[in-house]
């Protein structure tokens, strides 16, 4: 889950030669050093997968601590595809249950102790340690217990210095997924202290064994990435360098990207992205049908009631619990001229939580409900709400339809849009106020349930495991922001996790888009892309579904003007 960047005023733009953030020679345009310089806006929040939460810091670590496998995502099929990494290769035994894995042999780390089996297996015993309280610790739940308890060195094997062997529950798409986080060192790791090691100073100067290396960090600034020489997995970074520039002012980020001091900016708003893909030549703007969507979150449970019961008893929420009533919501509200006014080309509008990319999942015989404000003002008279009072708000046993939506602070978007959200509803009698909530103070109180409406976004995962945003059981899943619960979409969760190919589940889950899309727990906004800009000169890039410094070892430079060798995916 993460904020959404969002859409400001027009930049005037004026674009110069980029460089690939080195100088040019002479009169032949040769470039000076192959250096790559990423604009971001925040540091990074930690050098160890364990606990990295922040999206440059994922991918920075990626390139430190490689996977026992490497992925990619199948725009025409909407699926990943695995090959070898630190695995040259791998079978399936136990009736698939189970995966062993062959390692590379003359795998390093950058203190020159040898990558082993040992490393893969402690690794997945810190991510399963409730004392190390890893981010990432759900990934063991689908690995073998043993009397209902899980205990690593049985469920993960390491049966010599270069063969591995995964013994999961049972047979289930994801088994890949969950066996590809990244790999860290066991002789630096295995006497610490669990609980210490996410304030260990060695997590400030990481040992890998990948493409890059840490070659400084200057906190607040700068993030310096060099090559590994001794890497083979898969080899040495072809750059010389790769910085991240920490610049936490976006219109900053932008005119740094203009001048030719950085080559590549995310999160571009789309505004900025058709300004610059019309008047720079020299910059290349990548457009990514994203995962990324953004809702109006109606709390479907009484939030007093819910709280003050600890969690036992639920009651439907005295504006939002009716699927009528959410209904009329999501039908007064204009999600065409939303997309039109703010996304353009870059979005299109949501109708349910399983992203168009997911082709053989997504159910495109659906169609979004339409914008009908009378129809919806028949909907919600049909359940009681009348403007009994006179003074333009619907009123249902001496109860207003009158709320607050906590909408981010800082977040221009959603607060364009709540404004243009606020005046939809008023034109069917409803009043909304809008009230701008700290970021970190907003997350934490939306997933401990205390608004009754919102208006935030989600990042659907890569594997088909919706078990956290869509499950009934509200104790367990605090991503389930709504309180929405349903027999039948519980049992369609429970079956997509038994299923031995993840595409098997495509009836599943269309079933599961009826649902919600009939019952609206929420009223889906837009499908918001993902936008990079980045300078023509950087070559090999595979910008996409999988992040921005996807296979950043391939990268390298060579003069503007050519024609790109960069892909999406």
């Amino acid at each position: 889950m993460r904020p959404r960047v969002c859409l400001v005023l027009p930049l005037v733009l004026s674009i110069p030669l980029l460089g690939c953030g080195t100088k040019k020679e002479g009169e032949s345009g040769s470039l000076h050093r192959p250096v790559v310089v990423i604009a971001i806006a925040g540091d990074i929040d930690s050098f160890n997968p364990l606990f990295a939460e922040d999206i440059a810091a994922g991918e920075i670590n990626d390139l430190l601590f490689p996977a026992l496998v490497s992925s990619d995502f199948d725009l025409n099929s909407g699926k990943l595809r695995y090959g070898p990494l630190l695995a040259r290769s791998w079978e399936y035994a136990n009736q698939d249950r189970d995966i062993v894995f062959h390692l590379l042999p003359n795998a390093r780390w950058t203190d020159g102790t040898p990558v082993t089996a040992r490393d893969v297996q402690l690794t997945y015993e810190l991510y399963g340690d409730p004392d190390v309280a890893s981010v990432r610790q759900a990934a063991v739940d689908n690995l073998r217990h043993t009397g209902g308890k899980l205990d690593i060195r049985k469920s993960v094997e390491a049966k010599d210095d270069s063969t591995v062997l995964f013994h999961f529950a049972r047979a289930y798409p994801g088994q890949l997924f969950d066996a590809g986080l990244p790999i860290l060192p066991a002789h630096i790791l295995v006497n610490l202290p669990r609980k210490a090691i996410r304030t260990d100073p060695v997590n400030k100067s990481p040992v890998g064994y990948g493409p890059f290396s840490l070659a400084r960090w200057t906190p607040l600034q700068e993030i310096v990435l060099q090559p590994n020489p001794e890497s083979v997995v898969p080899y040495p970074a072809k750059l010389s360098q790769l910085i991240l520039r920490i610049i936490p002012d976006y219109r900053s980020r932008l005119s740094q990207l203009q001048s030719g001091d950085v080559d590549m900016v995310s999160g571009v708003r789309p505004d900025d992205a058709d300004k610059l893909a019309a008047d720079a030549r020299d910059v290349e703007i990548i457009s990514t049908p994203g995962r990324d969507y953004d809702f109006l979150g109606w709390n479907n449970i009484e939030i007093e009631t819910h709280a003050g019961s600890s969690s036992a008893t639920i009651r439907p929420h005295r504006l939002f619990g009716s699927s009528i009533v959410r209904k009329a919501l999501t039908m007064a509200i204009n999600r065409d001229e939303l997309v039109h006014a703010y996304l353009g080309k870059h979005g299109q509008v949501a109708f349910g939580g399983i992203s168009p990319l997911f082709r053989w999942a997504y159910d495109d015989s659906l169609r979004p409900l339409p914008f009908d404000p009378q129809g919806s003002r028949e909907l919600l008279e049909r359940e009681g709400w009348k403007d009994t009072g006179g003074d333009g708000i619907l009123v249902r046993d001496k109860v207003r339809f009158s709320f607050v939506l906590k909408v981010p602070a800082g977040d221009q978007l959603r607060t364009v849009v709540a404004a243009a959200v606020q005046q939809q509803l008023k034109q069917v009698k409803i009043d909304m106020k809008i009230e701008q909530v700290e970021r970190a103070t907003f997350w934490q109180e939306v997933t401990t349930r205390k608004y009754d409406a919102w208006l935030a976004g989600f990042s659907v995962p890569l594997q088909m495991q919706l078990d956290d945003l869509w499950g009934s059981d509200l104790a367990k899943y605090p991503f389930n922001l709504t309180g929405f619960r349903n027999a039948r979409v519980d049992s369609i969760l429970a079956a997509a996790r038994n299923l031995k190919s993840e595409t098997d589940g495509a009836a599943l889950w269309k079933e599961f888009q009826r649902i919600v899309h009939e019952e609206q727990p929420c009223t889906f906004l837009y499908w918001i892309n993902s936008i990079v800009a980045v300078n023509r000169g950087v070559r090999g890039t595979r910008i996409g579904v999988l992040g921005t410094m996807h296979n950043a070892w391939e990268w390298h430079v060579g003069p503007a003007g050519q024609a790109d060798a960069s892909t999406s995916q």
